[in-house]
């Protein structure tokens, strides 16, 4: 029941504040909780991955058969199904992204960043069932895509929809959203190490432990949840690669690793370049939004049409779906039964069979695209060794592996999700050496062709900035004096909450240094501690200041480099933090604002080289 009177409403204010304090005291964070939340995120999260997977199976059985040969269903060798069905489902597709959720269009994942870099974390809950629908559109009846965006959507989407009912803090909302982000990884790919790396070099950007264990913990439940469904607990690919050979790495093989990861970096920045090139077309066409899916649907179709018609076969063009038949038959046996070229195309193809499912709008994740090319790359390099004699038979499908991680992580910059996955992916211990090499060179070569992954260059487009691992080392040459400082209005522990109000009517300040009478610092009282006490107006003339005051705020110092700061700001969750005048304990100079140091480091990263 709501509290009655003035002085109930200042009992409660006051127990909570308590509440607050004593478990400060005892080493318990404000945000303790979130493992509790992470494993909720984490069960739901999964149980939605097997929603979305079924799905996806039942609409790619329906349009193409069940068996592996993809000559069955409504298509049955029809070759003008191929036209009919993308399109159709493309069409579908833009009308729900037209009308009911913009934000599924396209592979999502710059969706969440942006929605976690500038809104605070907010994801409308309707964006998880209507990207759900519309990949499984995508994907099922042919559009080359991926499951990785849509299941990140639909994570990020459940992680923000519980951290929204909460009301927990901005810092809170991103750990959620990085919460159902791993859980959906780990769900759909049955890899719950990469889920986590995925989430944390991906969009955290932080290892710290606070923010390490609610995503594991998230990761952990979600995958357990799929076992659950899916009792058989194996990789994706792991019947394929090296069943019938026996693969030894050998150091010699390193020029030849360093060479399909430069190629790999290459083919990665293509790619991208394609896949926006086709965006900035599709932008330029001036038809209905709704319309344009389709339009890519069907030159898809046509291209599958006259693929068919050149090879002279009734299943499935390999470039349509998600390409995980065409993935195995690469890395087993069944690459010995294709030429150099016929990779090469395929390799080809699938650029531009992804580019017009999603530069045209379709909806589904960059992720299983990039591990065909990479898998039909490596491949044919693997190949081409063979024919000249520099390897041996065992050693071709190691190159196809070891192409998948490379040309992830050349079009992510995510290396060490690109590794972890590969092997969960598979398996198969064998070729970590040659994956870790030949990822990082892979990685280097795309950074220096193109800035931005496939992620962030839509974000730099509408002029968003998202910093890499290596930018946050301007935070160690940057100090607190090279930041804009603030006035540090300063009030009394004892002063009653109505002087802090007279003062911010007069003087707009919104936050407040609380010193004693030695005008030594004591806390700080923050603009949403105050926007909450006067929820309850009532006990607004009782109320003193040592009430709303955070005691446990640090100080900074002018010459503290900014990677520290950062950690004070993430810890004490608040809005500024006082700046302490050199040499003198407890005397302040003014305030730091968290907007002015993020303005500065952009500033930084905006910077030319050299």
């Amino acid at each position: 029941m709501a509290p009655s009177s003035p002085r109930q409403s200042v009992f409660w204010y006051r127990m909570r504040a308590r509440l607050s304090k004593w478990a400060r005291a005892l080493g318990i964070g404000e945000d303790y909780y979130l493992i509790g939340l992470s494993i909720l995120i984490g069960g739901a999260t999964g149980l939605g991955a097997h929603l979305f997977y079924t799905l996806i199976e039942m609409a790619d059985a329906w349009c193409y058969g069940h068996d592996g040969s993809r000559s069955g269903g409504l298509y049955s060798g029809k070759t003008f199904m191929l036209v009919a069905l993308p399109a159709i489902a493309a069409l579908a597709v833009g009308l729900i992204t037209r009308f009911f959720a913009r934000e599924a269009k396209g592979h999502g994942v710059p969706e969440v960043m942006d929605a976690l870099h500038r809104g605070g974390g907010s994801i409308r809950p309707r964006v998880a069932v209507a990207k759900a629908i519309s990949s499984t559109l995508t994907i099922g009846s042919g559009g080359s895509a991926g499951t990785e965006g849509p299941i990140i959507q639909i994570g990020a989407a459940i992680g923000s929809t519980f951290g929204q009912a909460l009301k927990v803090t901005r810092r809170q909302m991103s750990v959620l959203i990085a919460c159902g982000v791993s859980g959906g990884i780990a769900a759909i790919f049955n890899a719950p190490i990469a889920g986590v790396l995925f989430a944390l070099e991906i969009f955290l950007k932080d290892f710290s432990f606070r923010t390490f264990s609610p995503v594991v913990f998230a990761s952990v439940l979600s995958c357990s949840l799929t076992h659950a469904f899916r009792p058989e607990d194996r990789g994706i690919f792991e019947t394929a690669g090296f069943q019938d050979y026996q693969y030894t790495f050998d150091g010699s093989e390193l020029p030849f690793y360093l060479i399909l990861g430069l190629i790999c970096a290459a083919t990665a920045v293509i790619f991208i370049r394609g896949l926006y090139f086709t965006e900035d077309v599709a932008d330029r066409i001036r038809l209905p939004e709704a319309l344009k899916p389709a339009i890519g649907a069907v030159i898809l179709g046509v291209t599958g049409i006259a693929y068919c018609s050149i090879v002279n076969t009734q299943d499935a063009p390999p470039f349509f779906g998600n390409g995980y038949p065409t993935i195995e038959l690469i890395t087993g046996a069944g690459i010995f039964e294709m030429s150099i070229t016929v990779l090469l195309v395929m390799c080809a193809l699938k650029v531009l069979a992804t580019c017009l499912t999603l530069g045209f709008g379709g909806s589904g994740g960059v992720f299983a695209p990039s591990l065909m090319m990479g898998a039909a790359v490596g491949g044919a390099l693997g190949l081409g060794l063979y024919h000249f004699g520099w390897i041996e038979q065992n050693s071709v499908s190691a190159y196809a592996l070891v192409g998948m991680a490379a040309l992830v992580a050349g079009t992510t910059h995510a290396p060490m999700t690109a590794i972890v996955i590969l092997y969960e992916l598979t398996r198969e211990p064998k070729v970590i050496l040659p994956v870790m090499f030949a990822a990082i060179v892979s990685t280097f070569g795309a950074q220096l062709l193109l800035k931005d992954s496939i992620y962030t260059l839509k974000l730099r487009r509408r002029g968003v900035r998202f910093g890499t691992l290596a930018d946050l080392t301007i935070l160690q040459q940057i100090t607190v004096e090279d930041l804009h400082q603030m006035p540090a209005p300063t009030v009394h522990p004892q002063d009653p909450l109505q002087k802090l109000l007279d003062m911010a009517a007069e003087t707009d300040a919104a936050n407040f240094v609380v010193t004693d009478e030695e005008d030594v610092y004591q806390g700080l009282v923050v603009a949403d501690d105050i926007k909450t006490a006067l929820l309850q107006p009532e006990a607004v003339p009782l109320l003193l200041v040592a009430e709303l005051m955070r005691d446990n705020v640090p100080v900074i110092r002018p010459n503290e480099p900014l990677d520290e700061v950062l950690n004070k700001f993430a810890k004490s969750d608040v809005p500024v933090l006082a700046v302490g005048v050199f040499g003198e304990e407890g005397k302040i100079d003014g305030l730091v604002s968290w907007q002015s140091m993020v303005d500065r480091y952009h500033k930084e990263l905006d910077r030319p080289a050299g």
